[in-house]
């Protein structure tokens, strides 16, 4: 059973719709073809929100955050600086989106363990001729590293975009999603949780968000933590909601806080590494014609099936996309699992 919401306001984002306000005051492009994504039933008590499905163009999470922030990097039109693992589907989106406009991208690199979908990706982000690649030995590194390469590029007008986009104006793409979500659902249907991976936050806290502001009261978000505590903690998640609902409160919302959660139960042995949980949940998954991918979603789907498990009413978001894995191969019934790319 596949539940959706109606068309929403400017360019179909439910943000819009909800705060009008804020499209006179927030930088946005639309960028996604797919939005609003279905919110599938798979099991009994078991739903799937597909943003697998975002974009035609490079399906998953990164399209709607890319969709509030590139349009200021296109405004200074220099070359967009960011960083990721070797496998990072987020420097990949954001070559991809930004040389669509244009842009030339300059991704600071660290390695991150070696699977199928992070030499693939990495294979991906080599073959753009946009994209120079400055590569680090270890993530630690990464604050200095941009901070050289935004020195670097100085006369070139360069924007600075912040791993995984997960800004305070990047996070209201998951303010809509939540707003999307709550519209597919209803209050009737309001399960007990909400299951997202945790790297950079803005998934999360912008999921947790956009339900308060649709005014459900049960549910809570919980933001499977994927890689190290330090950088991905409850303290970072609750400063980014912090200042993400303060943008909000432009929009004329009284902001209240989202209930939000950490689970920590599921990194392994650290960012990139693949788990045990994470195999046999991607092999349940493929139960449900999902494609997971080792870093983030099969760690965060194993979370999601244990609540599951437990007799909870869970809806998992599938935030893991790609090429080829959007709305026109889901309309035409091919397999919707991401193509090699």
């Amino acid at each position: 059973m596949t539940a959706g919401p109606g068309p929403a306001g400017p360019a179909g984002r439910a943000l819009f719709d909800r705060l009008p306000r804020l499209a006179d005051l927030v930088p946005f492009m639309p960028l996604a073809d797919g939005l609003p994504t279905p919110v599938e039933q798979v099991d009994e008590r078991l739903w799937i929100q597909r943003d697998d499905l975002t974009s035609s163009g490079y399906g998953g999470n990164k399209v709607r955050k890319l969709e509030f922030v590139l349009p200021v990097a296109a405004r200074r039109g220099g070359p967009v600086v960011s960083a990721g693992g070797s496998g990072s589907h987020h420097l990949l989106a954001t070559a991809i989106y930004a040389g669509a406009l244009g842009l030339d991208v300059d991704a600071v690199v660290y390695p991150q363990p070696e699977t199928d979908d992070s030499r693939r990706t990495e294979a991906a982000l080599a073959g753009r001729t946009n994209v120079h690649v400055t590569r680090i030995p270890h993530p630690y590194l990464m604050p200095a590293a941009l901070a050289g390469r935004l020195a670097a590029l100085a006369g070139r007008r360069p924007f600075l975009l912040w791993p995984g986009a997960s800004t305070p104006v990047g996070t209201l793409g998951y303010v809509s999603a939540g707003l999307e979500l709550a519209g597919a659902l209803g209050r009737g249907d309001e399960p007990d949780v909400v299951v997202v991976p945790f790297g950079s936050g803005g998934t999360a806290a912008g999921l947790a968000l956009g339900l308060a502001l649709a005014g459900w009261q049960r549910a809570r978000v919980v933001a499977v933590r994927v890689t190290d505590r330090v950088v991905a903690n409850r303290a970072t998640l609750s400063g980014l909601e912090a200042a993400t609902a303060g943008v909000l409160a432009l929009g004329g919302w009284r902001p209240r806080p989202g209930r939000l959660e950490v689970d920590g139960a599921w990194a392994g042995p650290g960012y990139g590494h693949p788990t045990a949980a994470g195999r046999q949940a991607s092999k349940w998954a493929g139960r449900y014609g999902l494609a997971l991918e080792p870093t983030y979603t099969a760690k965060a789907f194993a979370a999601a099936l244990r609540a599951w498990r437990e007799g909870e009413r869970v809806v998992f978001v599938q935030t893991f996309g790609g090429l080829g894995a959007g709305p026109a191969r889901a309309r035409t019934g091919q397999d919707s699992h991401p193509a090699p790319y």
